[in-house]
């Protein structure tokens, strides 16, 4: 159910065409600063991951075993960015 709702109000940020980026669309949705560096920092590392694997991934090993919400955003951030540029990994 948690993860509908993430999903839901990922999506619904996506399609509200009035911010910047995806960073402040979740901001401004009142997600916290864990999650949105997390967010941040998984969908770098999957575009890297498309480029080169040499880059390695961007991530904090601390907040990654100790901060959820840090966790959680690195994952969604990981996965939707690479739902976004499908095309360059086939």
């Amino acid at each position: 159910m948690k993860n509908l709702l993430l999903m839901s109000l990922i999506s619904f940020s996506l399609l509200n065409g009035c911010s910047n980026s995806r960073h402040q669309q979740l901001a401004e949705l009142g997600f916290e600063r864990a999650y949105l560096d997390g967010y941040q920092d998984g969908c770098y590392s999957r575009s890297v991951a498309g480029n080169t694997y040499l880059d390695g991934f961007r991530r904090d090993p601390e907040r990654m075993a100790t901060v959820l919400k840090y966790r959680n955003g690195w994952q969604d951030g990981f996965e939707h960015c690479y739902a976004d540029n499908q095309v360059d990994y086939l």
